[in-house]
């Protein structure tokens, strides 16, 4: 059985963080589920463990967002995040 996924955007993109949306955050790729060595206990309690996540980092920061938030809390543009940031 083949499973497709289809992903919002290509590794190298630059995406936006609405927690810091003046910061761009170039993505460096996609796992599913929590991260090898992450403690149980941090992996946060709403997240599935076969969800899909969308790994970034930029300008020191790091971050990680399953691809449903995508274009809740992630963005293609700092407009739009600074929009999500300001209506939050």
């Amino acid at each position: 059985m083949e499973k497709t996924l289809e992903l919002p955007v290509e590794i190298g993109s630059v995406v936006y963080d609405v927690d810091f949306p003046k910061y761009p955050q170039r993505v460096i790729g996609y796992r599913i589920g929590r991260m090898m060595g992450e403690d149980e206990d941090d992996f946060e309690e709403d997240r599935k463990a076969d969800e899909l996540y969308m790994e970034y980092e930029g300008c020191g920061l790091s971050g990680s967002s399953p691809v449903s938030s995508f274009g809740k809390y992630i963005f293609l543009t700092r407009k739009e995040a600074e929009q999500a940031s300001y209506e939050n």
